[in-house]
């Protein structure tokens, strides 16, 4: 049945907003990135083989698999959000996050069933991909809607911090498993523990998550079956996803090779140091959350525009340096890798949720963002750690990823500066 209008409160409060965007991001960005996190684990039970760079090749594989179904779970939570509703596109995505988790929890290894468990591991990802395709975007769609229009920016990049968060802890949490538990038993058992604690993770997220308020930018819209189509939206705006995608590559690019591939290859060469490394990145994420916040309140002092123009050239500034300070195999390299993208991406990051709502039509809000937000980190952001791999380890091409980030940060400034302008408005 179509949604129909119903009297709702016509503010949101901010406990709400920032309780049902930030806190769920980090509840089911928890899950998602325990697995980037125990790659090298997973890839030794999953993925058996005596060359180690085969192995990392082969879990940060599966790792882009979860990437690549973003856009299919876009397509259906995107749809789901705009006709029935955030609330219930939210309440979806957590759910199918807390069922993927539980099953990667249970699942045999390589040495138990064969080709069976790296198929089963495939699967169960793809479900994670599918969940995080509509969570993360429709909670910044959320969020926007909900928020006054002069702390937009400042409420949006409260979902990003959740995500840092979540994933921080999911770096501490393998911190912990690595530093504490021996290799037999993090083999046997301990890599099964974050997967099991993420249903729980994920059914608090959900508890949260009924009792919030729908925006009343979609309660105040009929949404007729057909108005409300993901491949309407897809026809109507597909010049906008394209220059979404534009925008929003470049910096997840960066991020996703400072904080998943950096820590996970020196990890690999470095397995006695496995837990201080991803201890250290944990740490690094909470200082990059500052500067989420900070971006979405400066975007809303001086415009998202600007800022996001200033700070993408900071980021074709530090990318040469930083990946080879990240490569030299050492973990003061690695923190000065991490140090010179926390900031640029940090501020980027924080304000591209209020910019992307804000150029997105109310109607098509939650699949215009999650489908281009979704395209781009399965095509090229999601796929980072897994290229680092290949052009570091199989090419020796140190630059290589440096030379991606920078060219894709160009074509959004390309992007940016051939696009008018938009001014914020009032999103009920």
């Amino acid at each position: 049945m179509p949604a129909t209008n119903r009297e709702l409160p016509t503010e949101v409060p901010a406990g709400s907003l920032v309780l049902a965007g930030s806190v769920g991001s980090a509840l089911e960005w928890f899950d998602f990135a325990v697995y980037g996190y125990l790659a090298p684990v997973m890839g030794k039970l999953f993925f058996p083989n005596a060359d180690a760079i085969a192995v990392l090749l082969s879990a940060f594989a599966v790792f882009s698999v979860g990437h690549i179904l973003r856009p299919a779970g876009a397509v259906l939570l995107g749809h789901i959000g705009d006709r029935y509703g955030r609330k219930r596109m939210l309440l979806l995505g957590v759910s199918m996050m807390g069922l993927a988790s539980g099953g990667i929890a249970l699942l045999p290894t390589f040495a138990q069933a064969g080709i069976w468990a790296p198929i089963l591991l495939v699967v169960l990802r793809a479900l994670q991909g599918l969940s995080v395709g509509g969570e993360y975007t429709g909670a910044m769609a959320y969020t926007a809607e909900c928020a006054p229009l002069p702390r937009r920016g400042f409420f949006t990049s409260l979902v990003t911090v959740g995500s840092l968060v979540g994933m921080a802890a999911g770096s501490a949490v393998a911190a912990l498993l690595q530093y504490g538990l021996d290799e037999k038993d993090l083999l046997s058992w301990g890599w099964r523990a974050p997967f099991a604690a993420g249903v729980v993770i994920a059914a608090l997220g959900a508890l949260m998550r009924m009792n919030m308020h729908e925006s009343v930018a979609f309660t105040r819209a009929d949404k007729m079956e057909e108005a409300a189509s993901a491949w309407k939206a897809v026809r109507l705006h597909w010049r906008l996803m394209l220059r979404i995608v534009a925008l929003v590559s470049g910096a997840n690019i960066a991020f996703f090779t400072g904080f998943v591939y950096l820590p996970d290859a020196l990890a690999q060469r470095m397995p006695a140091q496995a837990g201080v490394i991803a201890g250290i990145t944990a740490a690094v994420l909470m200082v990059q959350a500052m500067f989420v916040v900070l971006g979405g309140w400066l975007s809303d002092r001086f415009g998202r525009r600007r800022i996001s123009f200033i700070f993408r050239f900071v980021t074709l500034a530090v990318a040469v340096p930083a990946m080879r300070y990240g490569v030299d195999g050492t973990i003061v390299g690695m923190v000065i890798a991490q140090m010179l993208f926390t900031i640029p991406v940090g501020v980027i990051t924080g304000l591209q949720g209020a910019l992307v709502s804000e150029l997105s039509p109310s109607d098509h809000r939650c699949s215009v963002v999650s489908i281009s937000f979704g395209t781009a980190i399965a095509v090229f952001a999601g796929n980072a750690p897994l290229i680092a791999a290949w052009m570091i380890g199989r090419k020796s091409w140190v630059d290589g990823p440096a030379i991606y980030i920078m060219v894709m940060v160009a074509i959004s400034l390309v992007v940016m500066s051939r696009s008018k302008p938009v001014r914020p408005t009032d999103m009920k």
